[in-house]
């Protein structure tokens, strides 16, 4: 009996424990290989290289939770990336007003997704993999495919800079994963994610809008994408047609590592910020080591 309570005890541990085991043991090994990889300077550079893919995964978590997956975001960022360098450079709006537009835009996308997957039926899978080519192409089309320098300093200095000795970028995700904590733990919105992530049809016949939640979900997922498409732009200096790259499978790496089910109903927001971290340290270390690029994917 007493090797079963400790067998269960220590699966459980491991269980609630693993991810930040493996980040443990990435520190203890980059470390070892080179003593610099724990220096402040680049702990704060794993965290600002984090930064981004964090915002989104913040904004995948609810789709998650939800029990849904989003592979939009991504593209989402690139049309972001462009279309605020559109609106700042060529036509000369404020950098504030750009951004807010930018955001509402990925937000409606998002609501559209929510709405074709709850009127179609289509999985998400499916239907998000189909918005994500059509987001895509706009960010192609915004500026035929070509890349608009000359951002204004304001936003870069919102990408690049630091206030009080921490990154931007990494300011905007702190406040990011606040905001996205309290509306999943602290609303009555969260907790019809959470129910309806958990049993879908119970929750509709204990009277709550599935439709509105899910819509709810994937909006604030689009409204995340156009946050980090902004902080991307200004990282970057430049709007890219490719700012998003494979960022949303960084992200939807980042949430499972940390905790998130895909099989939604299950989740916490503090779990992303290991996973971000795991994903950003492997990367920074692979090269501080300096392993070749081919192995790195691998």
């Amino acid at each position: 009996m007493e090797k079963k309570t400790i067998s269960t005890t220590f699966k459980r541990f491991l269980r609630h424990n693993a991810v930040l085991l493996c980040l443990a043991l990435l520190i203890v090994y980059f470390s070892i290989r080179r003593p610099a990889f724990i220096a402040p300077d680049n702990i704060m550079t794993i965290i600002r290289q984090g930064a981004c893919t964090g915002i989104l995964a913040v904004g995948l978590a609810h789709v998650l939770i939800i029990g849904g997956i989003d592979l939009s975001i991504g593209a989402m960022v690139s049309l972001t990336s462009v279309i605020a360098g559109v609106f700042m450079v060529n036509h000369g709006w404020p950098v504030w007003l750009s951004s807010v537009l930018c955001i509402l835009l990925t937000c409606l996308l998002g609501l559209i997704s929510g709405t074709a997957i709850h009127l179609t039926f289509m999985p998400p899978l499916i239907a998000t993999l189909g918005v994500m080519n059509i987001v895509q192409g706009l960010a192609y089309l915004a500026n035929n495919g070509m890349p608009i320098y000359n951002i204004p300093e304001s936003l870069r200095r919102v990408g690049q800079e630091s206030l009080f000795g921490i990154p931007n970028p990494v300011i905007v995700w702190a406040i990011v994963l606040l905001i996205g904590w309290f509306t999943l733990m602290k609303t009555k919105l969260g907790r019809r994610i959470f129910a309806v992530g958990s049993n879908e049809e119970a929750a509709r016949l204990s009277g709550i809008n599935t439709y509105r939640v899910r819509a709810a979900a994937y909006g604030l997922c689009g409204a995340y994408a156009g946050i980090a498409g902004i902080v991307m732009t200004g990282r970057l200096n430049s709007g890219q047609t490719n700012a998003g790259g494979t960022l949303y499978i960084d992200a939807l790496t980042a949430c499972v590592v940390g905790g998130i089910s895909m099989s939604g109903g299950e989740g916490r927001v503090p779990g992303i910020i290991v996973g971000i971290i795991i994903m950003a340290a492997l990367s920074n270390g692979m090269v501080a080591v300096g392993l070749n690029s081919y192995w790195q994917l691998a």
